[in-house]
């Protein structure tokens, strides 16, 4: 059985692919919607939102603890506002209908690192006092100083406050798929991450649309850690510790 494989269409996705027939036929979606597909089996492996395992955790299964994660600033994971971070108390914040793991680490550090509450969350065509961004939008974007004077990457704020990792995806398999497939494709992804992290210049050629530079797709890709070391795993494990500590304020509030 060849494994129907998940490709989110970010460039710091990536690395785990070559220029070939498994990239190709592998399903495009963004993250939030990425969970679905797996959910119904559509998909057998993929580079899901790590919220995905906290939410049915009897559904996915890791595998070989690849995925994307930040030791410091992602650059494209980014809240920009019209007032300091720490006066959105009350406000309403726009979010990108792509976001499934960014949205809820955002909840998290308003309310347990800046205690931020009473913020209300609506689609990015409604007015709202600030916004969030993620993947190749957010890296691309430029703010707007006169609009957006304030900007937070969430990543490198939740190092400031945890001093650890922040871990946004992780390469998942559905439950139902066979072991055998799961190696198949850990081995493929290990070898393209040996490739492409040693000389990117494959990826930025097949990536024109983003308009960057080689140095400049070098540089952020070398941004994020695609193999989980054990401070990665102790980010993970606080930030799902957070995650259900806000689900219970939420259930109260």
């Amino acid at each position: 059985m060849t494994p129907r494989l998940g490709r989110i269409p970010y460039l710091n996705t990536e690395p785990f692919f070559a220029d070939d027939e498994v990239r190709a036929n592998a399903v495009v979606e963004v993250p939030s919607r990425m969970i679905d597909l797996a959910r119904l089996g559509a998909v057998d492996i993929a580079p899901l939102p790590v919220v995905a395992a906290f939410d049915h955790p009897d559904l996915f299964r890791p595998v070989g603890g690849l995925g994307i994660a930040a030791a410091g600033a992602a650059r494209s994971v980014l809240l920009r506002s019209r007032v300091p971070i720490d006066q959105l108390s009350g406000a309403s914040i726009g979010v990108i209908d792509e976001t499934a793991t960014s949205v809820r680490l955002l909840k998290v550090l308003l309310q347990f690192r800046f205690d931020i509450s009473r913020t209300t969350f609506v689609g990015l065509d409604q007015p709202a006092d600030a916004i969030l961004l993620i993947g190749d939008k957010a890296l691309l974007q430029r703010r707007n100083l006169h609009t957006h004077a304030y900007e937070m990457d969430l990543a490198a704020e939740w190092r400031a406050w945890t001093g650890l990792p922040f871990v946004f995806a992780s390469w998942m398999a559905h439950r139902d798929a066979p072991s055998h497939t799961c190696d198949a494709a850990l081995d493929y992804f290990n070898a393209n991450l040996d490739t492409n992290l040693s000389d990117p210049s494959a990826i930025h050629r097949r990536r024109p649309d983003l308009g960057l530079s080689a140095k400049a797709v070098s540089t952020y890709l070398k941004t994020f850690c695609y193999r989980f070391d054990d401070a990665a795993w102790a980010g993970l494990e606080r930030f799902q510790e957070l995650d259900a500590r806000l689900t219970a304020v939420e259930r109260v509030a």
